[in-house]
């Protein structure tokens, strides 16, 4: 078996533009490393290990350290973050991705757990901006922030439970997703240039006083019960979004940052280590923000690689000033 210092040299000998490569075929193309070093064989040549593609990460990763910190300062100074979380694997123990998505930047961590400690360490309990979520109780914690509640996940649950509503049971379910369609409805006019700002943020009384009646009244199915309660406890969260129509109604831009790790979790099932773990968090922080900066990933992790150690080429900057 190849000790970790021959997987370092095995490395190193490959140019700056095959490492790129590597680790996009990795974690945007979703190749587990055996393909990837396969891929390598056959389109190129190159003789490469499995062993030598993580590698390759890995020290990439470690290289890329100071764009991460780029990406993580911006999230920080963010006027909006979506955020979301799916499950993941480290060495086979179940850990958690978590995606933030803030104005210009994307950036990605992998905890043993998901609550909001990890974004807490980030941003700080003080961050003061609009925080877009699903819901889940543990963001509660950011009190100084506005909060959007996803509208879509209460549709989702709404629409499930008229699936199975007889009779009666129809009204609860129908009312809820007639009154926060209406409410997006709302913001989408304003948005095509239909209506005023001031029309629009008047409409929110409205749709609060017809969501505070869907409430108020006590339910006798209890799946019916629980999503009054949870409409009422965060009864302040749900039409951000007419205040200020700039707001996103769900968390669709977090939810769709996952989407690509998810695939890659298919494929290979997480990764073995921590230190992988840490790896792929960075890696993917760097690759998504540079999509969104409408950068080739490509060139800018193969400029970095080039620059490391070599004092008369500086660290290409992944993110311009504010």
């Amino acid at each position: 078996m190849q000790t970790s210092q021959a997987l370092g040299a095995a490395a190193s000998q490959l140019g700056p533009d095959a490492q790129a490569a590597m680790i996009l075929l990795n974690k945007q193309g979703g190749l587990s490393h055996g393909k990837v070093a396969r891929c390598l064989k056959v389109l190129y040549g190159i003789e490469v290990t499995r062993g030598a593609s993580a590698q390759v990460n890995r020290r990439a990763a470690d290289r890329l350290q100071p764009a991460a910190a780029e990406v993580r300062a911006d999230l920080c100074q963010s006027e909006q973050l979506s955020v979301d979380e799916t499950g993941w694997r480290i060495g086979g123990w179940p850990a958690w991705l978590h995606a933030w998505v803030g104005d210009r930047s994307t950036g990605y961590v992998i905890d043993p757990h998901r609550s909001a400690d990890v974004l807490e360490r980030l941003i700080g309990r003080a961050w003061d901006g609009v925080l877009i979520h699903d819901g889940w109780a543990s963001y509660d914690r950011f009190t100084e922030a506005v909060h959007q509640q996803c509208v879509a996940h209460v549709l989702r649950r709404a629409e499930g439970l008229l699936e199975t509503a007889t009779r009666g049971g129809v009204h609860f379910p129908r009312q809820v997703i007639r009154l926060f369609t209406e409410a997006v409805h709302r913001r989408n006019e304003y948005l095509r240039g239909r209506c005023s700002a001031a029309v629009v943020e008047a409409a929110r009384e409205d749709f609060e006083e017809r969501l505070l009646r869907l409430v108020e009244r006590e339910r006798v199915v209890p799946a019916y019960e629980a999503l009054a309660q949870h409409l009422w406890e965060h009864f302040e969260s749900w039409f951000t979004f007419l205040t200020n129509p700039q707001v996103e109604a769900t968390n669709w831009r977090a939810e769709q940052a996952l989407r690509p790790a998810v695939v890659n979790r298919k494929v290979w099932g997480g990764n073995r280590t921590p230190a992988g773990a840490e790896a792929q968090g960075v890696l993917l922080s760097v690759l998504e923000t540079c999509r969104r900066q409408a950068r080739s990933a490509l060139d800018f992790v193969s400029e970095t690689l080039r620059s490391f150690g070599n004092r008369l080429l500086a660290r290409p900057l992944l993110l311009a000033t504010r």
